[in-house]
């Protein structure tokens, strides 16, 4: 098989602020797989800025091209084969989806099926997904909205707290969005943005706020306080 990858600039319609920045745009990789004249496609991203595991486009490239010569002397059907070679290159998790996707797109295209019967799922069984608002003022958070809403319609919204002017920026964004979409469910993204102390005041409140769920409350390094937020 032959693989090939292609970079490209993913522009968000909107900048997102979380707790640890403000992206606009992303360097992503287009990964072709090419065997018997069919193509299967694959995508990995750059992976945000945690403590010791943020890696950039460039890396990212980099550690796929070398990868590539080891890649190429098997066939897109040779699976355990395959597995074996990103097993023991220890190849970051965003190349080996990008790998994965494209075999299995590969596949569905030669099989002439789509991947949800490949798998043997129910095409009934879909799930929403979220429309993500970031860090900002009240009313900017719900000019946000309104542009989403206009836009498409909005099943659930992902709101990223965490912000640095402390929780009660946080409330206060989260009253704003509530105010302006009272039937649309909510769930909470603080990216590590909050201490114990923090994270447990907001929990409770989240909860007379109707919030599905909560994610990430805890800075990193502070995961070891997870069962006690828990508890709570």
């Amino acid at each position: 098989m032959r693989l090939t990858i292609q970079p490209f600039t993913v522009h968000k319609r909107f900048p997102l602020t979380i707790s640890r920045g403000t992206t606009a745009k992303n360097t992503n990789l287009l990964l072709k797989i090419e065997a018997d004249s069919i193509e299967g496609w694959g995508e990995a991203s750059p992976f945000s800025v945690i403590k010791g595991t943020s890696i950039n486009s460039e890396q990212l490239q980099q550690d796929l091209r070398n990868i590539i010569p080891s890649l190429e002397a098997y066939h897109p059907l040779q699976r355990q084969a395959i597995e074996t070679v990103l097993l023991e290159s220890k190849l970051h998790s965003s190349l080996r989806a990008a790998i994965d996707t494209a075999l299995y797109d590969w596949l569905g295209k030669k099989v002439n099926l789509p991947l949800w019967k490949l798998w043997v799922l129910k095409g009934d069984r879909l799930f929403s997904t979220s429309v993500t608002i970031g860090i900002s003022s009240p009313e900017k958070a719900v000019e946000r909205v309104k542009n989403w809403l206009n836009f498409m319609e909005v099943k659930l919204l992902k709101i990223k707290l965490g912000s640095p002017e402390g929780i009660e920026a946080d409330k206060a964004m989260i009253l704003a969005i509530r105010a302006e979409t009272p039937h649309i469910p909510l769930t909470v993204d603080a990216n590590g943005g909050w201490t114990l102390k923090e994270a447990i005041e907001m929990s409770d409140w989240l909860d007379k706020q109707n919030v599905k769920y909560l994610e990430q409350p805890l800075q990193v390094g502070d995961e070891g306080n997870l069962p006690q937020l828990y508890q709570r």
